[in-house]
């Protein structure tokens, strides 16, 4: 008997080891992004680009979570922004700070990013980037 309960235990183990590989592995799909566009301040605006990386959460990790996704803003040389609240509303990822006050939008459809940086207000269009 103690050798099938062993066998039974073993099988568990590795039964759960493969189901955690899976959800660490599969969790979520990742895009990266040039975003072309401008900045504005209180000094006026000026040409900028951004480059971003969305992680989409698939639908179990909401099981879990209260997030669809999180995002990383990259002005190179001046800005590094990390957003681990994003939700997603039909084709617009809305995108909040740690504070869950909104920031911005990107949508999935036009490919438009309109957000709140501590550089200023950003506008402009993206398009997918191979890395």
């Amino acid at each position: 008997v103690n050798m099938k309960l062993m066998k039974y235990f073993g099988a568990v183990v590795i039964a759960a080891l493969l189901l955690f590989l899976f959800v660490v592995n599969f969790s979520s799909v990742e895009s990266r992004l040039q975003c072309s566009g401008e900045i504005s301040s209180k000094g006026g605006s000026r040409p900028t680009t951004i480059y971003m990386k969305v992680a989409e959460y698939r639908w179990w990790v909401g099981l879990w979570g209260d997030s669809d996704g999180a995002l990383w803003l990259e002005i190179p040389n001046e800005l590094f922004e990390y957003y681990g609240h994003v939700i997603e509303v039909g084709d617009q990822l809305q995108i909040f700070d740690s504070e869950k006050k909104i920031r911005g939008n990107y949508s999935t459809l036009s490919k438009t990013l309109t957000i709140s940086t501590p550089a200023g207000f950003f506008d402009g269009t993206c398009k997918r980037i191979i890395n």
